[in-house]
């Protein structure tokens, strides 16, 4: 994998805890924000842990249900310098650079 995610970092996409807990479909999320790493990454990765579904960032703790945002929740108005396509790896603070 030539991503910056975990080696046991999956893409699974149509077994996204998130779109079935919130009965919406985010596949026009095409990128997460982790509110515990501050990292975006693509949807459809994670790790798989027991039963949870987390963060596909190599020691992070956030889960990739409650603690995954849109992309577009982060890179809005309150941070206008934060590109609508996140670099993947790089932290983001939540309130801005």
């Amino acid at each position: 994998m030539d991503k910056p995610y975990a080696v046991d970092a999956r893409f699974a996409p149509d077994a996204l805890e998130r779109d079935r807990l919130f009965e919406r479909d985010a596949s026009a999320d095409s990128y997460l924000y982790c509110i515990h790493c501050e990292r975006a990454y693509e949807r459809g990765y994670f790790r798989q842990a027991d039963s949870l579904q987390m963060c596909p960032y190599e020691g992070c703790d956030g889960d990739a249900v409650i603690d995954a945002w849109p992309w577009e929740s982060i890179a809005d108005s309150d941070n206008p310098t934060y590109p609508a396509t996140p670099e993947l790896g790089k932290v983001y603070p939540m309130y801005g650079l």
